[in-house]
């Protein structure tokens, strides 16, 4: 079952950004990640949060 959530990546001691991208509970796959253009370096986090406030940590990241 697909559904609609958000990515979101930590950078740089907090940058935070939040981009649209499709989640897959069954399977744990994050597909369709929508791209953000920001001046980054270090990635320090990334997570999903589902539209309950869920944070998923743990996930395949289809796009890789």
């Amino acid at each position: 079952m697909e559904e609609q959530a958000t990515y979101v990546s930590v950078w740089d001691g907090g940058v935070e950004v939040r981009s649209k991208c499709t989640y897959n509970r069954e399977t744990g796959i994050v597909s369709d990640i929508e791209c953000v253009d920001v001046d980054v370096d270090s990635l320090e986090d990334e997570y999903i949060e589902l539209s309950d406030g869920t944070e998923i940590h743990d996930f395949i990241n289809e796009d890789d």
